[in-house]
């Protein structure tokens, strides 16, 4: 069997390696060079049809069994290459449950954002919406990211025998870089993004400092850190949170901290920062619908807080200093999302993936 990996830009950057994105993809190249399985990266400049298409034309789609494209961007192309070449099995990843992830930021940008961006995304709830629905019926599978879109989202968009749930994972290459830390120190971290001015991230922003702030003084043992680069003028005053900016590596800062905070509703997909902050032994802060959308093995690890509430907030804060729970939710996820790829590629385990695991985890201490 040899497989078409389909990639965009952004994947191979360096500034882009902390994207969900990027993660997600080199999550399944993990997985390909495990299994061994052959395949060739196809590397979009931008994520258009155009420029699938142009890629194409280099290239003998004949020469592969399987095509896998990260995101469901690419519905016309993907209809014409099953017309042309039937015996072709093409898996899309369905990034995020787009229509409502559009949605959702439009709902956000309402109340603190101007009518241009409240347009622009409900035109790419349009846009993306349909493109899921066409790829849904195109393609010969969409890999959910998450239980709750496959069971919640995707039904709709095609039938359930096309939808198999591959859950996000953290690769190994971002677990090395973990560094090992003695003690952790009572600081909470709200994790923006390198593209952190989005109205769903800005929301959670904005929580976060409004909640520092009703503190009034209280919890001083507690400080407070926000990374990203994103637009200070769109949130209330707090000099209480610091101000990490870009980080070339956020892990060593949630290596040493306590818990990280994502308190907002919106948006869908999986929120991958919130298995780096397991990872690095962190508790994680949500509100209750996003609680909600989490997988199982990550809502043990999760406490909900109502944005609304300080004293849920200071609940929640006293909550971090106890010990951090046994378990390991990566490897659950992880072992889940190998064992679906596996059901539809047809590999199988090497007799060594337990004792590969088990140095791993040796390593990080």
């Amino acid at each position: 069997m040899k497989l078409l990996h389909v990639i965009f830009s952004s994947v191979v950057k360096p500034q882009d390696r902390f994207l969900g994105t990027t993660k997600d993809v080199r999550g399944h190249t993990q997985y390909l060079r495990e299994r061994g399985i052959e395949h060739e990266e196809l590397v979009l400049p931008v994520r258009k049809e155009r420029c699938f298409r142009e890629a194409l034309e280099k290239l003998d789609p004949s020469r592969f069994d399987v095509v896998l494209t990260e995101g469901t961007y690419y519905p016309s192309v993907v209809r014409d290459l099953k017309r042309r070449h039937p015996r072709l099995r093409i898996l899309m990843r369905g990034i995020n449950a787009e229509l409502l992830h559009w949605l959702h930021s439009a709902h956000a940008a309402l109340r603190f954002d101007n009518l241009r961006r409240v347009l622009f995304d409900l035109y790419g709830a349009a846009a993306f919406g349909l493109a899921d629905l066409r790829c849904g019926w195109h393609a010969d599978c969409v890999l959910s990211i998450c239980e709750w879109e496959a069971r919640r989202y995707w039904r709709w968009a095609t039938t359930r025998a096309r939808v198999v749930n591959v859950p996000y994972f953290l690769p190994d290459e971002y677990l090395r870089d973990i560094p090992q830390v003695h003690e952790k120190v009572p600081r909470l971290v709200c994790m923006m993004t390198t593209k952190a001015d989005r109205p769903f991230l800005v929301d959670a922003a904005r929580s976060l400092y409004r909640l520092v702030g009703a503190l009034d003084g209280g919890e001083p043992e507690w400080s407070f850190s926000i990374t990203g680069d994103f637009k200070g003028e769109r949130l209330p005053p707090c000099p209480r949170v610091k101000v990490e900016g870009f980080l070339e590596n956020p892990l060593e800062l949630l290596a040493a901290s306590r818990a990280v905070a994502l308190l907002s509703d919106y948006g869908f997909g999986f929120k991958t920062k919130l298995l780096e902050a397991l990872a690095c032994g962190c508790r994680l802060l949500v509100t209750r619908k996003l609680f909600s959308r989490l997988p199982p093995p990550v809502q043990r690890y999760s406490i909900v807080v109502d944005p609304r509430s300080v004293g849920s907030f200071r609940e929640a804060l006293a909550r971090c200093k106890s010990p951090f729970p046994q378990g390991d939710p990566n490897r659950e996820l992880r072992q889940e999302a190998y064992a679906a790829l596996d059901g539809l590629l047809g590999a199988q385990a090497p007799a060594s993936e337990g004792a590969q695991a088990a140095r791993l985890d040796a390593a990080r201490g």
